[in-house]
């Protein structure tokens, strides 16, 4: 591929003509790069590697490298991650491959569901690892969850929207669902009846681009994992003393499932929401804050309520907590 048309394809620019007119690979690890190369550069370490390994040229976004080209070429680009997948989208058209735009939950259940990947390539939220699995996979089918990444792949992408035909048939609690898909019912599962949707787009995913997948392996997921401190809550008879632990790694659920659990059948539930501070809590006014793991184990042991909502991106959390409370 010519720098001019690299240089039209990222919307750079040129500051710097070398000998190079041309590359027949691009990487965007700069230890790997070799002559008559693109190099995609993301610090000066990176620069400075290029210039050493005799890079053909270079993409880059900071002028206070420009002294270190020497006989490169050299593009100047604002965004070095968007250029990269902007050249990933030229070279990989769309009668090669496609690539669809999913959010996290729907993610979470395809990759639970699916029997195999050998037909698909799931794009890593390391930009680089994304676009060498882009560039030299040869796979015809790739799924990420970074929004900026699928569209510079492609234009307007928009997250999956299809869902397979299917509703819930009966919340049995905020922790168990029966639910069908299709013309099968799947009683009791271990799932919160707030993912049902994210999980019929995962099986309309599947079904389109003909992936195997399994509902059967549906459970808790990281976005909403229950800890039963005191044994599961009846279906039957929600008694007062339930203590459940909620932890999730986002606001949406939490406050979609403390609503429910403030009004279950004829009592109301206690519910507690912790999050770290200066996180702002729509519809919470006085949220309790934490400033480390062990204000949280701390507050399980001291405050009295039903549900306790932990707002965190940790996943080990909930392995403390078990251990703690031997569980």
């Amino acid at each position: 591929m010519t720098i001019e048309t690299i240089q039209a394809c990222i919307g750079g620019t040129v500051t710097h003509e070398g000998s190079c007119k041309e590359v027949f690979r691009a990487t965007v690890y700069a230890q790997e790069c070799e002559g008559e190369e693109l190099c995609f550069i993301s610090d000066e370490a990176e620069a400075k590697e290029a210039v050493h390994r005799g890079a053909g040229a270079v993409v880059y976004a900071e002028a206070a490298w420009e002294e270190l080209w020497g006989d490169m070429t050299a593009i100047k680009v604002e965004d070095v991650k968007h250029a990269a997948f902007s050249l990933a989208g030229y070279v990989v058209s769309e009668e090669d491959a496609s690539f669809e735009l999913l959010n996290e939950k729907q993610m979470t259940f395809l990759k639970m569901i699916l029997k195999q990947k050998s037909n698909i390539a799931i794009l890593s939220q390391d930009w680089k690892k994304a676009f060498t699995l882009v560039m030299e996979s040869g796979k015809r089918l790739f799924a990420g969850t970074d929004e900026a990444m699928l569209k510079a792949l492609r234009k307007n992408k928009k997250v999956y929207d299809q869902k397979a035909p299917g509703h819930i048939v009966s919340a049995d609690s905020l922790f168990r669902t029966t639910f069908k898909i299709h013309k099968y019912i799947y009683q009791y599962k271990e799932m919160t009846f707030l993912h049902i949707d994210h999980l019929r787009s995962a099986v309309a995913f599947c079904e389109a681009y003909e992936l195997p997948y399994s509902i059967d392996k549906v459970t808790y997921t990281r976005h909403f994992r229950p800890i039963f401190l005191e044994g599961e809550p009846s279906v039957q008879e929600v008694m007062k003393n339930d203590k459940v632990v909620i932890l999730s790694d986002n606001l949406e659920d939490i406050l979609e499932a403390r609503e429910y659990a403030s009004d279950i059948g004829h009592w109301m539930a206690k519910t507690i929401v912790m999050v770290p501070p200066k996180t702002k809590v729509e519809g919470i006014k006085y949220p309790t804050y934490y400033r480390s793991e062990e204000d949280i184990l701390e507050g399980i042991e001291q405050m009295g309520y039903n549900y306790l909502f932990v707002y965190t991106r940790e996943e080990g959390l909930q392995h403390k907590i078990r251990s703690r409370f031997r569980l």
